[in-house]
């Protein structure tokens, strides 16, 4: 691709990783929108940014074993924060894990569900927490029961 083909655009830093993976899709000549399509959801079933048990299941299904790890973990201790070492201690195929593969996955995480999901939410609260020197992660006692759930009744969708 030449010079003469491209275009500078201003992109605000915090979407910039969505643009470059909406770019390298229409590179690959893959489908640019993976949201799910509207015509598949009844009115008024599923808003913008819901969590919905439908999402849930898709969302549990379509996650690699280390973010089914993360979220079991997140689920099986519904209401209490957990650390970062604490979700690499429950990723159960990589002994080695650490912070930088907790941070990894997660982030992947929250690409997937911005742009195959369109939400802006994640399932589970996150903060620093100064006294951890690190993450902390805290998933709803609601939620949790909705993970679990789904991933009792394996893929049925």
């Amino acid at each position: 691709m030449s010079n003469e083909e491209l275009i500078a655009v201003m992109v605000p830093k915090k979407h910039l990783s969505k643009v470059y993976g909406f770019i390298a899709k229409l590179e690959q000549g893959e489908p640019a929108d993976v949201r799910e399509p509207a015509d598949q959801v009844p009115a008024g079933a599923e808003t913008a940014d819901e969590w919905t048990p439908s999402r849930i299941r898709k969302m549990v299904h379509q996650s690699p074993p280390a973010m089914r790890d993360i979220l079991h973990a997140l689920a099986e201790n519904a209401g209490h924060w957990m650390t970062t070492a604490d979700l690499a201690e429950a990723i159960q195929n990589n002994p080695d894990a650490n912070w930088k593969t907790v941070a990894g996955t997660l982030g992947a995480f929250g690409r997937r569900v911005a742009s195959r999901y369109g939400l802006e939410t994640l399932q589970f609260e996150r903060r620093y927490d100064h006294d951890a020197h690190g993450k902390v992660h805290r998933m709803s006692s609601e939620m949790a029961a909705q993970i679990l759930q789904a991933m009792a009744n394996g893929n049925d969708d």
